[in-house]
């Protein structure tokens, strides 16, 4: 199990996983191109990240019970029982959008077809990200430091980049991020590590030269299976979930180790 850091140690990152990713896979059923793979033994052994590749949902903002709600509001008008938090914290989290109502379908037997079933939803989502969204603990200070040292950031989510792109607007930060991926912007959603290669290099960079910031373990599969290192922040749908993907655990970003960053402290 990685460990769970209470505070800014700042030390060099620990041993890593070479078969998380493949682990990951063989539970959820991904089966991402093997050249997409990138061993995390290329990483460097000695701090000195480049950049970091945050997700958005429960990493930027805590949006995971906003979605939940909303993909209640359309279960409930397909005339549907609730999805339940137990069933939301194991099956969707994390996922793309189009995912998410392939497997509430399977879930309630709803007859509408996933494309239906969007349509609506993207419209009760925005009204619901618009109402309650703020940046998380310790979002903003990370990003001034990693400003401060010049290191490229970017968005890797499993949102549309339209919901990315409101969300950053909703907490004042559309201009921080020089790249910003949604879940439309690769074939190959979470927990495949296709976005989490795209975003890095769209920076400049390899995978393995930077640090990816996750709460979910269909998050933390991509950004492992990219040869990134792994940061999983908490949150209340996820602290109960199987997180041993990550290379280390925080409480919020708050408690970030600094000294994982290239530049001077």
């Amino acid at each position: 199990m990685p460990k769970i850091t209470d505070s800014n140690v700042r030390s060099a990152p620990t041993p890593v996983r070479s078969t998380a990713f493949r682990a990951s896979c063989q539970v959820s059923g991904c089966d991402a191109p093997r050249e997409t793979r990138h061993s995390k033994e290329d990483q460097p052994e000695m701090p000195g990240y480049k950049g970091i590749l945050f997700d958005m949902d429960g990493v930027l903002v805590d949006s995971e019970p906003l979605f939940h709600k909303a993909v209640n509001v359309m279960v409930e008008r397909c005339g549907a029982a609730p999805i339940t938090e137990e069933e939301n914290n194991r099956h969707l989290l994390g996922t793309t959008v189009e995912e998410t109502w392939v497997r509430v379908k399977e879930l309630r037997g709803i007859p509408q077809t996933p494309a239906e079933l969007l349509a609506g939803y993207n419209e009760v989502v925005k009204e619901v990200l618009r109402s309650d969204l703020v940046a998380r603990p310790g979002v903003r200070e990370l990003i001034a430091e990693a400003q401060r040292r010049g290191l490229p950031i970017a968005v890797a989510s499993s949102s549309l980049r339209e919901w990315v792109n409101l969300k950053l607007s909703v907490i004042g930060l559309t201009d921080a991020f020089p790249v910003k991926l949604g879940g439309d912007d690769i074939e190959n959603g979470k927990p495949a590590p296709d976005i989490y290669i795209k975003a890095a290099r769209l920076l400049g960079l390899e995978p393995t030269e930077c640090v990816a910031i996750e709460d979910s373990p269909i998050g933390l599969a991509a950004a492992s299976g990219s040869g990134a290192y792994t940061v999983c922040t908490l949150t209340d749908s996820t602290r109960h979930l199987d997180l041993s993907a990550a290379d280390v655990i925080i409480e919020n970003l708050e408690h970030f180790d600094y000294g994982l960053l290239a530049g001077s402290d």
